[in-house]
């Protein structure tokens, strides 16, 4: 089997205009001209995104997309997703939105260009980071495909209740690196 690469870049600081996203035409193109300056190439590819919220100690993600086939550059500025971050600086009232872009990278290390055929591994990498992001934010803003995980309980590892976790708890978060939010 042939491993699927991905080269995560960000945080792309973007461009606010009150409580939501500046999406002018001008904010849009100087955004994008900064991604470009990090990777040639990188507003025209596909891969995995991850929209959070930067503030006071760390960072939070409120939502993961994927494309494969538009580009980055078309689909993160799209009006319903502008709106999923709306929703999120909503909640969060205060911070600084960014955007991590993780691009998928062809067998010779250039990045993937958009595509008519679906490809596996971006949709793969999109569930994995949804299902990782979910435990770092219960408010994620992803509908599709968190039924389950949102539904799910298990002590030490996800959706928990409040209170210390028991002895056994404790063990299961340490194997899997699971602090407690």
């Amino acid at each position: 089997m042939q491993t699927s690469k991905f080269e995560p870049f960000g945080p792309f600081k973007m461009p606010v205009d009150g409580v939501a996203i500046d999406s002018s035409r001008e904010k849009e193109k100087r955004f994008w001209e900064l991604v470009e300056t990090e990777c040639d190439g990188l507003p025209d590819a596909v891969g995995c995104y991850i929209f959070a919220i930067r503030a006071g100690k760390g960072v939070r993600p409120w939502y993961v997309g994927m494309t494969e086939k538009a580009s980055f550059r078309k689909e993160c500025w799209q009006p319903h997703k502008l709106l999923q971050y709306v929703g999120a600086l909503q909640k969060r009232k205060k911070g600084t939105p960014v955007l991590y872009l993780l691009a998928k990278q062809t067998p010779s290390g250039r990045l993937t260009k958009p595509s008519k055929r679906r490809l596996g591994a971006v949709h793969a990498l999109e569930q994995l980071l949804i299902n990782t992001c979910i435990l770092r934010n219960s408010k994620l803003l992803n509908k599709k495909t968190t039924k389950h995980f949102r539904g799910i309980e298990v002590p030490g590892y996800m959706n928990e209740s409040p209170g210390a976790r028991t002895r056994h708890a404790r063990r299961l978060a340490n194997v899997l690196g699971v602090a407690k939010n």
